[in-house]
């Protein structure tokens, strides 16, 4: 998944293009797979409407992720998709009915703060910042899904996967006349890989394991996501990485990870 900002930089395709491209690569694979052994027999009314509200939001996700690297920089698309982490704790706040403790909110100034280092200017008609702030609006509906998906973890991860990026397939679809498929070869090569690795095979595990490993464990692994990206698009584009930019990406990582961990071991104390 640390590929997908710098692929997404390097690619001449549009963000409709690459989105659809991608669901298209994974439904391909996936529908066949479903059809062949029945899992489609027995899905309720309430699971088809679970499945098409994951992929609408999915797809804007996606668009509002690609948007961000498309117009800011690899790094900053990557690190403005992590402030999830920060919307976890709003979202867990609202459906626990939970008061937020001093620790929670340090975590969301921290992030706040690291926002702040990073953008180039505070000036809001300036492009840069303007695409780092829909990254982090992408951040809170990629906050959203593995809620979601837990509201119809009876599906298998593979039916949920189908049903994340096949109906992502038909929001994109919506912005069919916006799509350019003047692409050379290199393009289309970086759109296969896209496709295949990030999407097919990286976003599949990726349900599995945000449905199914403990949240604390999950964001661990995730925020791996952050160096690798940035090391890529270090020696791949050329990006700098300033002074400020590291710190600030220091500081969303650890604001993250806090508004994580600590209610995580709260819980499992009280239990």
């Amino acid at each position: 998944m640390a590929l997908v900002p710098v692929l997404v930089s390097s690619v001449a395709a549009n963000e409709v293009t690459i989105g659809l491209v991608r669901v298209g690569i994974a439904c391909l694979v996936l529908t066949p797979l479903l059809l062949w052994h029945k899992n489609f027999i027995g899905l309720t009314s309430k699971d088809w409407f679970f499945l098409l509200l994951i992929g609408m939001i999915f797809g804007l996700h996606w668009w509002t992720y690609f948007y961000a690297i498309k117009n800011s920089t690899p790094s900053l698309g990557a690190l403005s998709l992590t402030t999830y982490g920060i919307h976890l704790v709003w979202i867990n706040w609202l459906v626990s009915a939970q008061r937020p403790k001093l620790s929670d909110i340090f975590a969301v100034l921290l992030c706040f703060c690291g926002c702040i280092i990073v953008v180039p200017s505070a000036d809001m008609a300036n492009q840069v910042t303007q695409a780092f702030l829909v990254g982090v609006f992408s951040g809170l509906l990629y906050a959203l899904l593995p809620f979601l998906h837990q509201r119809v973890n009876h599906l298998s991860t593979t039916v949920r996967s189908w049903g994340q990026f096949s109906f992502a397939g038909v929001f994109f679809l919506f912005f069919w006349p916006q799509t350019d498929w003047q692409l050379s070869i290199n393009d289309w090569q970086l759109l296969i890989i896209l496709g295949v690795v990030s999407t097919l095979i990286a976003h599949t595990l990726w349900v599995k394991v945000s449905t199914e490993l403990p949240p604390i464990l999950v964001s661990a692994f995730y925020y791996l996501y952050i160096p690798i990206a940035m090391t890529l698009s270090y020696f791949f584009l050329n990006e700098p990485m300033t002074t400020p930019k590291l710190l600030g990406a220091t500081l969303i990582v650890i604001s993250c990870l806090w508004g994580i961990i600590l209610p995580a071991l709260r819980k499992a104390k009280k239990s």
